[in-house]
């Protein structure tokens, strides 16, 4: 730790003139005091109390949003991975979960697509992927803002192909200026569907999982953790035998065939918050209705009955608001066909009551797990991550269809089930360190907007967990949320 010393009082005696300094020695001691101070003004800067700096703090993620990838050491897991989403659950749209991950060998996408009616080629022999249900993942290993195709430009695109999984029902291609160039790019793309059937009967959805070798992009391995690329995901959606035009979903909403810098950013591996030092800290608790502090939350989904309370799932369910629910459930799998029980939360804590320019030392958020989906006591644990969001929602009118997309995945915590079949108040605590996203809020003044979601692949994984507006009688049961600050 640096400290700062005050200047000492130059003084000299002088028989003739007591204790006057004679102007000359004034001077050249201004001189060198003005020398000294311009060869150290980057060391003053860190020292004066007045300067506030976090270092450790990244720049936010654009609006586009950012995805940050976790490696794994083997094969990527499907309920370990980065999750983050896109799209409407209507009768004739589409919403896509998308899974990513990555290993020493390939990327890996994971798109897991709710869509009612499902079409495809069935010219199997020489099939069209533009034809049908189908998707694109756009890929670009620089993120120089270029809105041409250079040539580190990918596209690869897969697509229904119906009843039985057929390998001739995808396409790669390489950027080439302004266009897409069919290129013979290994890749692997495995579908799969749930529903009644095909060009016709009412379905559920289908998925598209994506293998995609770094070899393929000219790599001798994975990139190095903290290697940022481009990535935009397209779905096309196909509804009735004259395919009728449907607007295609993209990922993020800026995304576009040939214009790279209109896509996402990912980066490779979960980056760390790096406690800065600090002295004289102190912790601060947010928590609704504590000190007169408000705290907003919001579940939108299936909620805790898998929307069975007379919703149609395909009409009403996107559109669902649960204003002022008491109980919470995050829930996902990987059967899509259960999408009716899929279910996120919101919650938004106001930063306000924490004094200003300090530093942070760490923040974690604290849900109260009171039971849960499933056999009583069966292990079923879930991933459990936590996201931030770039803007405000309303509690009155959230619903799966408007809630806010992630701007950016902060971390992802293993949540088992309750193990005693009655849970006392306040419930089993799970606590997330989120000090990345409470450090960029708290820097640029904003509340902290997150949202919870699960990856899980198993059924019946719904946590339950209360909210901020339980009674009284369970005031310290409602999510906390508590920041250590420093000078």
């Amino acid at each position: 730790m640096y400290s700062v010393q005050p200047f000492r009082s130059f003084r000299r005696r002088n028989s003739a003139r007591g204790r006057t300094i004679p102007w000359m020695t004034l001077a050249t001691v201004a001189v060198l005091i003005c020398a000294v101070l311009s060869l150290t003004t980057s060391l003053w800067g860190r020292l004066l109390p007045f300067h506030f700096s976090q270092p450790s703090v990244k720049a936010a993620a654009s609006a586009a949003g950012q995805i940050d990838i976790p490696y794994f050491k083997t094969a990527v897991p499907f309920n370990q991975t980065a999750i983050f989403w896109f799209g409407d659950v209507t009768s004739k749209d589409t919403y896509t979960d998308v899974r990513v991950g990555y290993n020493s060998s390939e990327l890996y996408v994971d798109l897991q697509i709710v869509d009612r009616y499902l079409w495809y080629d069935t010219n199997t022999a020489a099939p069209n992927v533009n034809i049908g249900d189908n998707a694109s993942i756009y890929v670009s290993t620089t993120t120089g803002g270029n809105s041409l195709l250079a040539k580190h430009s990918y596209k690869f695109q897969a697509a229904a192909n119906g009843y039985k999984r057929r390998n001739n029902y995808q396409q790669a291609y390489a950027g080439s200026g302004t266009a897409w160039t069919a290129a013979k790019i290994p890749f692997i793309a495995t579908f799969g569907w749930r529903g009644h059937g095909f060009n016709g009967p009412e379905d559920s959805g289908w998925s598209m999982t994506y293998h995609i070798p770094f070899s393929s992009l000219g790599l001798s391995g994975s990139p190095s953790q903290g290697t940022v690329w481009k990535l935009a995901v397209q779905v096309h959606n196909q509804d009735n035998a004259a395919n009728t035009g449907i607007p295609d979903k993209w990922w993020p909403a800026s995304g576009s065939e040939t214009n790279p810098s209109g896509w996402g950013d990912v980066e490779f591996g979960i980056p760390t918050y790096q406690i800065p030092q600090v002295t004289h800290t102190s912790t601060y608790t947010v928590r609704n209705k504590l000190n007169n502090q408000v705290v907003t939350d919001g579940m939108v989904g299936g909620s805790l009955s898998c929307g069975n309370g007379g919703l149609n799932r395909w009409t009403q369910l996107g559109v669902q608001s649960y204003p002022g629910a008491a109980q919470v459930n995050i829930q996902n799998e990987s059967d899509i066909s259960d999408w009716n029980c899929f279910s996120k939360f919101y919650i938004t804590f106001p930063l306000s009551s924490l004094p200003s320019g300090q530093s942070l030392v760490n923040a974690k958020i604290t849900l109260y797990e009171y039971g849960n989906s499933g056999v009583q006591g069966k292990p079923n644990p879930s991933y459990i991550q936590v996201a931030t969001v770039g803007q405000n929602w309303n509690p009155a009118t959230l619903a799966w269809n408007n809630a806010p997309p992630v701007l950016e995945n902060i971390t992802s915590m293993l949540v088992n089930t309750k193990t005693k079949p009655v849970v006392p108040p306040p419930g089993v605590p799970i606590t997330w360190d989120i000090s990345r996203a409470v450090a960029q809020a708290y820097a640029t003044g904003q509340p902290l907007r997150l949202v919870f979601y699960s990856t899980d692949n198993q059924y019946n994984t719904g946590k339950y967990f209360w909210s901020s507006y339980v009674g009284n009688w369970n005031a310290s049961g409602r999510p906390t949320l508590q920041v250590t600050l420093g000078n």
